[in-house]
């Protein structure tokens, strides 16, 4: 840039303009601007580029700190691993019962049941103390006898319900949330 507007002034000088109208004036003006601006911008420029250099050099300081401190952390958590793999072993026949996780029918927390809880038929909650029963799903002749449901998704206000298959049958169910007739054909087969 510095040699950009030392060649400008070096055409202005040749040209010959006169400096005393108004319009020399002006050139002559604009020309040493031009100049004082390439200077600003070359000094911004070199103090950028030690900024980047320094930078460079602190972020490689950073990454053999971090590499120091990591791998003193890293050494820590292999003794912490090897502890508690011993502190385990004795839990394995623990965690070898299955669990099945259910809600609270008091508050709604999780609850693990295991299997002997199952075969008691009930299970206490941890949060709240409540006793509630539990049981497995029904057998697969209890899934045949239960009725057929299907999900229908209302065209008015986009939401889904559950209808049994008789309902279904009989006429033209509602939706429940916006009441609108839901339309559609069922086939028997």
């Amino acid at each position: 840039m510095k040699e950009k507007a030392a060649y400008l002034r070096g055409l202005i000088e040749g040209l010959g303009i006169d400096e005393t109208t108004k319009e020399g004036k002006v050139i002559k003006a604009m020309s040493e601007l031009l100049g004082e601006l390439a200077e600003a911008v070359d000094g911004i420029d070199e103090d950028v580029t030690r900024a980047y250099d320094q930078i460079n050099d602190l972020s490689e300081e950073l990454e053999d700190l971090e590499a120091d401190l990591y791998e003193d952390e890293d050494a820590e958590d292999e003794d912490d691993d090897a502890a508690d793999e011993d502190e385990d072993a004795g839990d394995d026949d623990i965690a070898s019962e299955p669990f099945y996780e259910v809600a609270c029918p008091n508050c709604g927390e999780t609850v693990y049941v295991s299997e002997d809880d199952l075969d008691a038929g009930e299970a206490n909650c941890a949060h709240c103390g409540v006793t509630f029963e539990v049981a497995l799903e029904g057998d697969e002749d209890e899934a045949k006898d239960a009725p057929v449901q299907y999900e229908v998704t209302c065209p008015a206000c986009g939401k889904t319900a559950v209808f049994e298959e008789d309902e279904l049958l009989d006429g033209a169910p509602k939706c429940p949330n916006c009441g609108e007739p839901l339309d559609f054909e069922v086939t028997e087969e």
